[in-house]
């Protein structure tokens, strides 16, 4: 009894654990964030300052790669030499939210990084303007999973901008990472909904299984069905033999 006892609070332990952690895993729902980065419906609403075009920085939404929906952010440079001023990335202003500002918000965003771009997400961080300057880097950056970078604004800090900085300012030409999910909550803790770029992740052909597939799957669990009935049917007519 007592070893029983063990292994059911073991597994109530384990499940608290899994629990807690697709907690934390989804505390942004498939269309919540503010930015989906689905399609370039919303792609207006950013700008760049600095040395975005020196760098050759793009930002392109495309699809087949995303945390949620059906695509992401794909943020590319094309660095052929040294970079006399190295500053800048891509912004966007509070009024584009109908706010104000960003004062008392919170902001995250996650990120994936492109294969063979280790070595140039060296400058990338989230950042905010205006009254100060604040920034955050995500930590653990890589290509298998996606990492989340959060930055919160102080409630003085009456803010305009938000927005990424340029990644690397080093010699460099390719793709260097993703960005999806962009969320802001306000300071009350409401979040800023969808604003228009959200779409449903497409399931291609190669993901779904064929016609010809599904009548072999079901002529299959019908012959099962009935192997299993014809099994059980032998085996009580076995006993009832026995006992009779």
């Amino acid at each position: 009894m007592m070893k029983l006892k063990k292994i059911l609070a073991s597994l109530i332990a384990s499940a608290a654990i899994v629990s807690s952690a697709s907690l934390n895993v989804l505390a942004i729902g498939d269309g919540e964030a503010t930015y989906c980065f689905d399609n370039a419906n919303r792609i207006a609403d950013w700008e760049t300052y600095g040395s975005a075009a020196e760098t050759g920085l793009t930002y392109t939404p495309v699809s087949g790669v995303s945390q949620n929906g059906e695509g992401s952010l794909l943020v590319s440079e094309n660095v052929a030499g040294e970079i006399e001023n190295t500053f800048g990335g891509v912004f966007i202003t509070a009024d584009k939210l109908g706010l104000t500002d960003f004062e008392g918000c919170t902001v995250t965003m996650s990120v994936l990084l492109c294969e063979g771009a280790e070595n140039a997400v060296d400058q990338f961080s989230l950042y905010s303007d205006g009254i100060i300057w604040l920034q955050s880097k995500p930590v653990g950056i890589n290509t298998t999973t996606w990492t989340e970078v959060s930055l919160v604004l102080p409630e003085d800090a009456n803010n305009s901008k938000i927005g990424f900085t340029i990644p690397t300012y080093n010699e460099y030409s390719g793709n260097i990472l993703y960005i999806d999910d962009l969320s802001i909550t306000r300071a009350d803790g409401t979040k800023i909904s969808n604003l228009g770029d959200y779409q449903v992740k497409s399931i291609t052909s190669d993901k779904t299984v064929s016609t010809g597939t599904n009548i072999a799957l079901t002529i299959l669990l019908v012959v099962l069905i009935l192997a299993i009935v014809g099994g059980i049917g032998f085996i009580v007519s076995a006993i009832v033999k026995k006992f009779t």
